[in-house]
């Protein structure tokens, strides 16, 4: 009898296997893109200070908010622990990172002598459009601060510092200090930071900095740089915490237990 459907034809296996590869591609390309989403917008989160060191990191809340399984959530966590931005310590629950001691002074030894390089390599071969950048970003930063946005000015002063090394054109040591910044960012709010009340300050060493840049002066750009980051690094109250404080409750209470000590 005549049918106007071909008849079923079994696939050969390099088909079989091209489909299947396919669905693979096509499974990993969606986790990948998830996973990045999630990474991202909990280092955005950090950055401005939205996600406090300590918050747990549940998988089954983040996958009901992002619509995923838990295997996409486990691969942003692992990415996120990777930059020193969550712990998966075994037996608890997923957290943002709260960095020791030790590691804060580390962390910001090795961003002075990073951006130390950035700016005698800018010195050298910065062009005017890169200036122009920068001062660009800076406007946007004086913007932020005269609107009151203390989240975008938080992620701007830390944006010009990535946008530097971006300029530098050194990828790898882009994406080291952007994951610097972000553990930066956790410890500005562990340890007790007067960041805040510099910020004016901080910008205005900005703009000198981009005309030194500009002049060529490489001594004095390196010079005010680490002025620059050590007024921040001096901001901070770096001591050692106990891994279960609960920060919230601390930053609460802590005021009221320093004035009664200085009474």
């Amino acid at each position: 009898m005549y049918s106007d459907t071909e008849p079923t034809r079994k696939p050969h296996l390099s088909e079989s296997f091209s489909v299947k590869t396919l669905g693979h591609q096509r499974s990993a390309s969606f986790m990948t893109t998830k996973a990045d989403e999630i990474v991202e917008n909990v280092r955005d989160a950090i950055l401005s200070h939205r996600l406090l060191p300590g918050t747990q990191l549940r998988e089954v809340s983040l996958g009901r908010l992002y619509g995923v399984s838990r295997t996409v959530v486990r691969q942003a966590l692992q990415r996120l622990a990777k930059d020193g931005l969550a712990d998966l310590t075994p037996g608890r629950i997923a957290s943002v990172a709260q960095p020791s001691a030790k590691e804060a002074r580390e962390v910001f030894d090795m961003r002075t002598a990073l951006e130390t390089h950035v700016t005698e390599v800018l010195v050298s071969r910065a062009s005017k459009k890169d200036f122009a950048r920068l001062r660009a970003h800076l406007k946007s930063e004086r913007a932020a601060f005269a609107a009151g946005d203390w989240e975008a000015v938080r992620k701007l002063g830390a944006g010009f510092h990535a946008l530097m090394a971006e300029l530098a054109g050194n990828e790898l040591l882009t994406r080291t200090l952007e994951e610097l910044h972000a553990r930066i960012a956790l410890i500005l709010q562990l340890y007790r930071h007067d960041y805040d009340s510099h910020v004016a300050c901080l910008q205005d060493e900005h703009e000198e900095f981009i005309s030194l840049l500009e002049a060529g002066s490489t001594k004095q750009a390196v010079a005010l740089l680490k002025r620059h980051l050590g007024k921040v690094e001096q901001s901070l109250n770096i001591v050692d915490q106990q891994a279960s404080d609960d920060l919230p409750l601390r930053r609460a209470l802590q005021a009221d237990l320093d004035d009664r000590a200085g009474a």
